[in-house]
């Protein structure tokens, strides 16, 4: 692959001001043996963010009194070799500095940190639940429609599950349930039909992503609008090949387990089936539950977050809060200067846990 990894960070200041240690994270560590800081990047991409947090840490002279331990994931080598080149260079820039990089999946953070740092707590974690520019640009990546391109969407080329695996040997009800509920696909069964009946007779004209493009707009029929009628199938193939969903559940079930007490988290999430599990696990910690743990009572799902949140501050410590409430989301100039942040949420949570959690 020799295209030019080139990716644009979305909200990389804000997501570096908001998990930045606070004074009193900082304070605490003036009370250990040890001053070093440890940082999780789960989706290193590029390196925008990470290198954006070591550029604060220096901004702030941080490493005249603390050293910066960053340990990153991706499934993506070519994101992983373009991002350890610019991290190589600050590190030899700050001796205070240190990485490690994982070709992994961030739902396996827990047991990599147990394994691999025994005993080390995580200061701060951040993540970007978006695919990378390059996946999206270069073709043979299968991720988009605009260019001719395998049906592939695999963020590590290296796993089994292609997305055309998929349209070639899931039954009808199963591409139903990923089209309806990863696409939130309003025809989905009309589509998952189409595609099992045209397979079984030999007329599933799918050879690359533009022609299954225009197969599914097709098939759909729906009236001319501004998004293409194919974003949703091809999202929904995307969620499914990767697992992404569930690792960003995992991820959010193991955090409380490895963060330090006064550590911060934030989650980046493009599409409302993303920021609903992150508003939910941050619904539950505020409460002191685990993240997956359903509502109690009913009567809940009435009340707004905001409110909720409020009540819960009143009544039960749990695990934190999430600050601000609602989340960020990007400026009217980064949206104009990078039209892929337009959906992009940003939601923090600061930690404050027992000491004995």
């Amino acid at each position: 692959m020799n295209q030019e990894f080139h990716h644009t960070t979305v909200l990389k200041s804000e997501t570096i001001d908001q998990v930045f240690p606070s004074e009193i994270l900082l304070q605490s560590l003036n009370n250990t043996d040890s001053k070093n800081l440890v940082f999780v990047d789960c989706t290193l991409g590029g390196g925008g963010h990470s290198c954006q947090l070591v550029e604060t840490f220096a901004k702030k002279n941080l490493f005249m009194q603390y050293s910066l331990t960053l340990i990153a994931f991706d499934r993506d080598e070519a994101a992983i070799a373009h991002a350890k080149s610019i991290l190589t260079d600050y590190k030899n820039k700050y001796p205070q500095f240190d990485f490690f990089i994982f070709n992994e999946n961030f739902g396996e953070l827990c047991s990599i940190i147990e394994s691999n740092f025994p005993g080390k707590k995580i200061h701060g974690l951040f993540a970007d639940f978006g695919v990378s520019s390059p996946q999206l640009d270069w073709a043979e990546r299968g991720f988009s429609f605009l260019n001719e391109g395998p049906i592939d969407m695999r963020m590590n080329p290296h796993e089994n599950l292609s997305a055309l695996d998929i349209l070639n040997n899931y039954s009808e009800k199963e591409l139903t349930r990923i089209f309806f509920d990863y696409g939130e696909e309003p025809k989905a069964r009309k589509l998952a039909k189409a595609i099992v009946q045209d397979r079984k007779i030999g007329k599933l004209q799918i050879a690359n992503t533009i022609e299954f493009a225009e197969y599914i707009k097709r098939v759909l029929a729906y009236p001319k609008g501004k998004a293409h009628p194919a974003t949703r199938t091809f999202q929904a193939l995307r969620i499914e090949v990767n697992n992404e969903l569930a690792s960003i559940e995992k991820l959010l079930q193991d955090l409380p387990k490895i963060i330090h007490p006064n550590g911060k988290a934030g989650f980046i999430s493009f599409h409302s089936l993303e920021d609903r599990i992150v508003k939910h696990a941050m619904r539950n910690w505020q409460k002191g539950k685990n993240s997956k743990d359903k509502m109690d009572e009913k009567k809940e799902h009435n009340i707004p977050l905001h409110l909720m949140l409020h009540l819960e501050e009143n009544h039960s410590k749990g695990f934190g809060k999430e600050v601000p409430r609602g989340g960020t989301v990007a400026s009217e100039e980064e949206c104009h200067r990078n039209n892929r942040s337009r959906s992009a949420r940003l939601r923090c949570f600061e930690f404050c846990l027992d000491k004995g959690s």
